[in-house]
């Protein structure tokens, strides 16, 4: 697959597109898992914890939006101004028409497999608006597809980025400082309400991911500024770096055991949340300053068709068994729950078959396409 230019590995690190897919495909892997049952022997514990994957994904979210002004600051320049319509406007075209395209297929599907109902014309203005994890039918009990909620978490962090961005760069470490005992006090404000619909509501609201976020952040301002430093470039440097980048993967994956064994799942993960995120943000790190990584290529075209993969992969999931019965079974049992393995196992390649397929034809169908004619029209 080749190797990138140095300046890609400051700009476009492949080690991002790896934890991207990493981190989009493990959360696909937690929900196809949960609807087939196929179990993963020694690797079991992965699919039980794939939800906090989406923990790294608000983690990498940040990093990549300030990685282009960490490097300005590595370099001594002050990062120039983010002007708020320009940045939201290239969000809304990177994000919106596949997320819509998602959404308007989940609305058609809702209504002509299982009709109307009381609750949707907020379940949709809530989507809409992504503004989901603000009303409890839209966030918890949506009809439509339950992955956006994602998306109505990283609409708020777009919201403020361009200000936010501008008091890092004046002043980062306050600011990181900030974040930390934002997310700190929302997670001592939910913990006494485990077990509540208010802890519910809140555990995936932003203030309880801006600890997240700072790591994120952190984590671009490490790589700009190590990246950038002669004595870190030798072969031995980078070797150690690599070294380093898969010491932390080990830690992370220690997290991810106990997260599966966890008995009380959301409380273990919104307390592990912060060490679960700086353990992903070192692999992060580390490896971007490490030795190449072999087929980055290949990382960069997953990580292309990761964000279609996501918005499709759980409501077809939940289509191919239950609407379309797919493979076929009969009766009011689903077969995994019978213990029908044969079923389990053609179930599970039907899944990640369609949803795969659904994030290639809505990335050069939908998303690609509509991003740029919108771009050209700005």
């Amino acid at each position: 697959m080749g190797v990138l230019t140095e300046t890609d590995r400051l700009t476009r690190p492949a080690a991002a597109d790896f934890v991207r897919v990493l981190a989009v495909f493990s959360v696909g892997w937690f929900h196809i898992w949960q609807q087939s049952w196929v179990g993963a022997g020694a690797l079991e514990f992965w699919p039980r914890s794939g939800a906090v994957w989406v923990d790294v994904m608000i983690l990498l979210s940040a990093f990549c939006l300030f990685l282009p002004a960490a490097n300005d600051m590595a370099q001594g320049r002050t990062p120039a101004a983010i002007r708020p319509r320009a940045f939201w406007r290239k969000r809304a075209v990177r994000i919106l028409p596949g997320y819509y395209a998602v959404l308007a297929a989940a609305l058609v599907w809702q209504l002509a497999f299982h009709g109307w109902y009381e609750e949707l014309p907020l379940d949709l203005a809530a989507h809409l608006t992504l503004t989901q994890t603000w009303f409890r039918q839209s966030y918890l009990f949506t009809r439509l597809n339950g992955v956006t909620w994602t998306l109505g978490v990283l609409a708020g962090l777009y919201l403020v980025f361009p200000w936010l961005a501008r008091l890092l760069a004046a002043h980062p470490l306050p600011v990181l400082a900030a974040l930390l005992a934002v997310q700190g006090a929302a997670t001592a404000c939910l913990l006494p309400q485990y077990d509540t619909i208010q802890y519910q509501m809140g555990f995936n609201q932003l203030p309880a991911f801006c600890g997240v976020l700072a790591a994120g952040f952190a984590a671009a301002l490490a790589l700009a500024v190590l990246g950038r430093r002669p004595a870190l470039q030798t072969t031995l440097a980078r070797t150690g770096f690599t070294a380093a980048g898969l010491a932390a993967f080990g830690v992370l994956v220690w997290l991810l055991k106990q997260q599966a064994g966890a008995g009380e799942y959301q409380l273990h993960q919104l307390v592990w949340r912060m060490p679960l995120a700086l353990a992903a943000a070192a692999v992060l790190v580390c490896l971007s300053l490490g030795l190449p990584m072999p087929f980055p290529r290949l990382w960069r075209w997953l990580a292309g068709i990761s964000y279609q993969f996501y918005l499709w992969h759980q409501m077809l999931a939940v289509w191919l068994k239950y609407d379309l019965r797919l493979p076929p079974w009969s009766g009011d049992t689903p077969p995994n729950q019978l213990g029908d393995t044969l079923w389990m196992h053609r179930y599970a390649l039907l899944a990640w078959a369609a949803a795969l397929a659904a994030a290639v034809a809505a990335t050069y169908a939908v998303e690609r396409p509509a991003a740029a004619q919108l771009s050209s029209k700005a």
